[in-house]
């Protein structure tokens, strides 16, 4: 009788101890996953934080290089028609004052029009070669293409300058506990700001193409208004 006795407990004992570890690791997986629902939901709200500040300084870094880039190719081309409008107004000087005369003098404007021309061509010809490229793989719609061109070059910058941020280990940590990866988190934020750059490139950029082939027209102008008189002699 003391056998079973002595048993009973132990049996009972033995079932309470599993028991209670059941419901101990039970409490604690229960925590992690909260934890972890917690942490996940922090981490979106991040990151939804961060898209939306990333998105606005792409507004304004569109801005900014549209800026740049148009103040850039006014100075560029004013310099070039300078130098052509100085170069065109020496011949026709020669020419007045008699050291070029005949053929020479129509051979030598001959040769100055097709260096510009040359000169032209090979300033403009990666431009226009790239351009005709994106155009055709993006079925000959300049919107489309220049949106894709600003996402695919935020993309690339997102990416990049987040490599350029020190990887700090309790950061890592807290993106493991939250079921999430670095790489991949880095990866979505870029592809969202990519797809905001996208929507914002043509309404951004639109007021500068316009304004700077506004500019680029007139300069032309002016210059072939001036080659034309100084041929016809009415400069010199």
């Amino acid at each position: 009788m003391t056998g079973p006795h002595v048993r009973g407990p132990q049996t009972v004992g033995t079932m309470s101890v599993f028991r209670i570890a059941t419901l101990v690791v039970s409490a604690v997986s229960g925590g992690v996953f909260i934890g972890r629902k917690l942490l996940a939901g922090q981490v979106e709200k991040k990151k939804a934080a961060l898209v939306q500040r990333a998105g606005a300084e792409v507004r304004e870094r569109i801005r900014t290089q549209a800026r740049g880039f148009v103040i850039d190719h006014l100075r560029r081309f004013s310099i070039a028609l300078v130098v052509k409008a100085g170069l065109l107004l020496g011949v026709v000087a020669l020419e007045r004052l008699g050291v070029l005369q005949g053929w020479l003098y129509g051979a030598m404007l001959l040769a100055l029009l097709t260096a510009y021309l040359i000169r032209d061509f090979y300033m403009l010809w990666p431009t226009l070669s790239f351009a005709a490229s994106e155009l055709r793989k993006h079925g000959w719609r300049p919107r489309l293409t220049v949106a894709e061109i600003i996402a695919a070059q935020t993309f690339d910058e997102v990416l990049a300058e987040s490599a350029q941020q020190p990887q700090l280990w309790h950061d890592d940590l807290l993106l493991a506990l939250a079921g999430q990866k670095r790489d991949r988190l880095v990866e979505e934020i870029a592809r969202e700001v990519a797809a905001i750059a996208h929507g914002l490139s043509w309404p951004t950029l639109k007021p500068y193409f316009l304004t700077g082939a506004g500019m680029t027209a007139i300069l032309s102008a002016l210059y072939f208004g001036f080659a034309w008189l100084a041929l016809h002699g009415l400069v010199i």
